[in-house]
């Protein structure tokens, strides 16, 4: 428990305590706001940490112990993890001379931690790979680190006595403990360290000597101590590093970028006071995952990444391909055994070697038998080649067999032996006549042709088959076209169908899903091909009616009627079949809303009347008629029916839980036909609308008459209710269409005004004024205004103008909710003098020459 406790003591002491870095400490996370920190700050923190032994973990806990809320400490994380991935080396290292870090050696690592080199093992220390080698501080004490000047440890006594130390080794290697002295550490292993201060303190805490003792001692370490680490030879960015007392030889060689590809990856050497203590082979690391040779630097120890020496280059079907660094007696074996072995669609028994002799390349074979004894040679390139993409013992059965594909033979395999052997021919299969297509010697093809009926049955001699043989049994269905039968008209599902013998047209209809509620089959249209040698026979189709009914038993019961292969029916529409058709009356009457038309020849007095007549505020006079354009898309027949069973759908889903088993039936009929309507729908748009449309669109634009207006679905008409009401069934008393809407405001006794007024407005309308009066109202007319081209819009619709006989104008008369518009004069474009003088030249030469011609007329 002491234990735990000492340990989080140390990671506040370690998170507290201020750590110089180059000049700089690690922040006061509680005095910024992390989310206001850039990219650039949290690299240099990264950089910080990294140099002085610390984790990302680390730089999280700090913040926690400084009171960051949780929020900000989930946003650092973040940040960090982020910029952590896309660090590059220069950024990560902690070099002591600052002025080594040049911007073209940082320019150098961000363009080599975007590139992925060929050179096996390379990438393990850049930026690319997602390993980390720092330092993890989180391990327990290892008792064979050596104590130095800068170490601090933690010195706990537990059992009978109690005790806690805490002391820094100081540059003579001495800790100083209160009551016992000076202590020399320096250079002791942590084990040793232990032994000699239990010796020490046994002298005040008795409980820690003899051979039971009640009292025992733990040492661990605290803040660690930083070591010189000089990096030279063939890496990104060599120089004498900070780093922490644990580093290994992988954390150094990380934290200068990795090696260079002029470097070797197979003799990184370590000095250690001018002597060789190690040589790293990362190889080993990689393949074997052997890190024996990776081990803790001490203060002034000497990595020397020297170049390469033997480079050699793998290519093809191998499972690593690329260039691989080897010694002088490693094999190709061994080479293989780098690039992962052979690839499964590698050739293995021979490998081809291109190699440099007497300045000339050679190319070599090296069998199977030699991989372990051949020894590459700088600059060898190998290739493994790939198996052949061909079949040693294969044929190939096509056609009218149950089992098609590719089959392995033998020298007795025959044709009959092989369709025996694999469930035999289709039904349909062609037995007079079948080809088998042969590859020759020379890769030419040879096709030979047989009665495969009598191979079969013994009347012929049985073929043999031979390497790469394609054997093709027709079959009698591919000789001759596909038979089918087409139906469209009023069915739900029109289309075409496969023809089989028998079907009649009973048949079909029932494969189209039946008929629409639209259809009759009191005149049903067979159309057949006509099929003749006589050339006197110009009839393009046979056509046959039939009458079958038009409900459902009469289709079942009628007499069935035999269709031929190609036939097409038509299923006409039911001449008496109408949708209700609606109109609208909205405004001053009784019952305003959606009528149904009772025929064809109902009229506005007609919907007027069954609406309950006009309200005492009914605007007679401003009565309009709104009416759909050509150019209104109707709602086809296809999108009624959807709108019909969407509201079905509603209302069966409103409650659920009460449904009975034929509504639960009935909802999923009506979901099936949604999906077949809306695919319908997408393919069968209104054909004569469109049509319509398009030519009026035509018709328009050629004769200019619709400008770069848009076309209106619906446009108001003009009506006297007044007269509609005294005499229906008047001229007034127009016929309803489809979709019609009579709107009826309430009584408006305004005028509106607008245009090229002095101040355009809307006054009260006055009985018997005229309208000068009005627009006098307005401040009279503009300067720029037309005056002989003042008109009235009257509210039902209908437009007046202002009419001019000599010098005089009659105005239109003014009603109430009537629009008085006054146009605006186009400007005037004031004649230059040079073009006047052109003008006059022109016609100065032109009564020249008249004057010349008929001088010379009359001289003749």
């Amino acid at each position: 428990m002491r234990y735990n406790k000492m340990k989080w003591t140390l990671a506040l002491v370690l998170f507290f305590c201020p750590y110089v870095i180059l000049g700089q400490t690690i922040p006061d996370f509680s005095s910024i706001k992390v989310s206001e920190l850039s990219d650039d700050q949290v690299q240099s923190l990264i950089q910080q940490a990294t140099a002085a032994g610390y984790s990302q973990s680390d730089i999280i806990e700090l913040a926690k112990a400084q009171g960051v809320s949780v929020g900000d400490i989930s946003l650092l994380s973040s940040r960090l993890n982020e910029i952590n991935l896309e660090r590059i080396s220069a950024l990560s290292l902690s070099p002591v001379e600052e002025t080594r870090l040049r911007k073209p050696y940082q320019d150098s690592l961000t363009r080599l931690s975007n590139l992925e080199s060929d050179i096996f093992g390379l990438d393990i220390f850049r930026n690319s790979s997602l390993l980390s080698f720092q330092n993890d501080l989180n391990i327990p004490t290892p008792e064979d680190y050596r104590l130095g000047p800068g170490d601090e440890i933690f010195i706990d006594i537990y059992g009978q006595s109690e005790s806690y130390y805490q002391a820094e080794v100081n540059p003579e290697g001495n800790i100083l403990l209160e009551n016992i002295g000076p202590v020399g550490v320096s250079g002791l292993s942590i084990k040793q360290a232990k032994s000699k201060l239990r010796g020490k303190l046994a002298k005040s805490y008795t409980g820690l000597g003899g051979d039971n003792p009640n009292t025992f001692l733990s040492i661990s370490l605290g803040q660690l101590r930083t070591i010189r680490v000089s990096i030279v030879g063939a890496v990104q960015i060599p120089g004498t590093y900070r780093m922490s007392s644990l580093g290994s030889v992988f954390n150094a060689l990380y934290l200068a970028g990795g090696i260079k590809e002029s470097g070797t990856l197979r003799e990184v050497k370590v000095f250690r006071n001018s002597k060789l203590v190690t040589v790293v082979d990362l190889y080993d690391f990689i393949i074997n995952g052997n890190s024996d040779k990776n081990i803790r630097l001490e203060n002034d120890d000497v990595i020397i990444v020297g170049p390469y020496t033997s480079r050699i280059e793998l290519r093809g079907a191998v499972k690593r391909p690329g260039r691989f660094e080897m010694k002088q007696d490693e094999s190709f074996e061994t080479l293989l055994n780098y690039s992962g072995g052979f690839s499964e669609n590698a050739y293995s028994k021979e490998v081809k070697v291109n190699r440099i002799v007497d300045n000339e390349r050679v190319i070599a074979d090296v069998n199977t038998g030699q991989f372990a004894v051949f020894l590459p040679r700088t600059g060898d390139v190998f290739e493994v080649g790939r198996v052949l993409d061909r079949y040693k013992n294969r044929v190939i059965v096509k056609g009218a067999v149950f089992r098609p594909g590719n089959f392995s033979i033998n020298e007795n395999t025959t044709v009959k032996g092989l369709i025996d052997n694999n469930e035999g021919l289709r039904p349909d299969a062609f037995l007079e006549k079948a080809y088998i297509t042969r590859t020759t010697s020379d890769l030419n093809t040879e096709t030979i042709s047989f009665n495969l009926g009598k191979v079969l049955s013994g009347e012929d001699k049985d073929i043999p088959l031979m390497q790469e043989d394609v054997l093709n049994i027709l079959s009698r269905n591919d000789l001759k076209a596909e038979r089918y039968v087409e139906i469209s008209g009023e069915v739900n599902n029109s289309g075409v169908f496969a023809y089989s013998e028998g079907m009649t047209l009973q048949d079909v209809i029932l494969f189209a899903g039946g008929f629409k509620e639209s259809a009759t089959g009191r005149k049903v249209e067979i159309t057949r091909r006509v099929v003749s040698d006589n050339d006197e026979n110009f009839d393009l189709s046979e056509v046959i009616v039939k009458d079958i009914g038009s409900d459902f038993a009469g289709l079942t019961n009628s007499e069935p009627f035999v269709l031929e292969p190609f036939d097409h029916v038509f299923i006409r529409r039911n001449p008496n079949f109408h949708l209700q058709k609606f109109v609208s009356i909205e405004g001053q009457v009784m019952y305003p809303g959606n009528y149904a038309m009772k025929n064809h020849g109902e009229r506005i007095s007609d919907i007027l009347k069954r609406a309950g007549g006009l309200n005492n505020y009914a605007f007679i006079e401003g009565a309009t008629l709104i009416r759909r354009t050509e150019f209104f898309e109707e709602e086809t027949d296809i999108e009624s029916q959807i709108d019909d069973l969407v509201r079905l759908q509603q209302r069966l889903q409103n409650e659920p839980e009460t449904l009975t088993e034929s509504e639960l039936l009935l909802m999923r009929r009506i979901e099936d036909n949604l999906t077949r309507l809306e695919e319908q729908n997408v393919n069968n748009q209104s054909l004569s609308s469109f049509a319509k449309r398009e030519r009026l669109k035509e018709i328009l634009e050629k004769n200019s008459l619709l400008g770069n207006s848009q076309f209106k679905q619906a446009e108001a008409i003009g009506i006297k209710l007044d007269e509609i009401v005294k005499r229906p069934g008047s001229p007034s008393d127009l016929l309803l269409e489809e979709g019609d809407v009579l709107v009826i405001p309430k009584n408006i006794e305004t005028v509106r005004l607008r245009g090229k007024l002095l101040y355009p407005t809307t006054v009260r309308f006055e009985e018997g004024k005229s309208l000068k009066h009005y627009i006098n109202s307005a401040g009279g007319f503009d300067n720029r205004a037309k005056k002989n081209g003042t008109y009235v819009v009257y509210a039902n619709g209908e437009v007046a103008r202002t009419k001019r006989f000599l010098w005089f104008r009659f105005y239109p008369k003014a009603a109430r909710g009537a629009e008085i518009i006054v146009p605006a004069r186009p400007l005037k474009i004031p004649v230059r003098i040079q073009d006047v003088v052109a003008i006059t030249s022109g016609l100065a030469t032109l009564a020249l020459i008249v004057s010349q011609i008929s001088n010379n007329n009359s001289g003749n």
